[in-house]
Order: structure tokens, then C-alpha cells, then sequence
């Protein structure tokens, strides 16, 4: 059986498989494409992305103005419409 007509297939940054969520993504039957981006954490379709950070890395990039100046023209880039920030401790 053909996968990748079957299943979902989410893009993770590569860095990421430095925390459990691609295995579990793997196992629940996702298709996980690692890739090295350049923003965002996972692609879940062209149009949203999901960034993921603890709660020390976005107050380190809100007071350098990272998130507000950096995130809308790496989004048109990729065109991506959407982001969602997951913060975590």
C-alpha cells in the first residue's frame, strides 16, 4: 500500500526531532517529511505552519522584536497565510 496517498503528511524542521512530537505524529500513521526551515517548526499545509516555543524563547525574541519584524516576511515567503505560536514551559 501506497503511504502517501493514504495518510497525512506533515513538514518538521529538522531540530525538532529533538522532542518526542514527530514520533508520536509517526505513529499515529503521519507521514513526517523532515526538513531543515527556515521558519516555523511544522507545516501542516502551504497556507499554515506551526512555531513552537518555550516560554524563555519567546519573551528572548518579543524584547528583540524577532517574532513581529521577522515572522511576515518569512510568511510570504513560504506563503504562508497562517502561523500558530505553541508555548510551552
Amino acid at each position: 500500500m501506497d503511504r502517501s496517498k493514504t495518510s497525512p503528511k506533515v513538514i518538521v524542521d529538522m531540530r525538532e526531532f529533538r522532542s518526542e512530537l514527530p514520533s508520536i505524529l509517526h505513529k499515529q500513521g503521519i507521514q513526517v517529511e523532515p526538513v531543515t526551515l527556515e521558519i516555523g517548526d511544522y507545516i501542516l499545509t502551504p497556507e499554515i505552519c506551526v512555531e513552537r516555543k518555550s516560554i524563555s524563547d519567546l519573551i528572548g525574541n518579543i524584547s528583540t522584536i524577532k517574532v513581529c519584524a521577522l515572522v511576515p516576511t518569512k510568511m510570504r515567503n513560504l506563503r504562508c497565510e497562517r502561523m500558530k505560536m505553541e508555548v510551552s514551559q
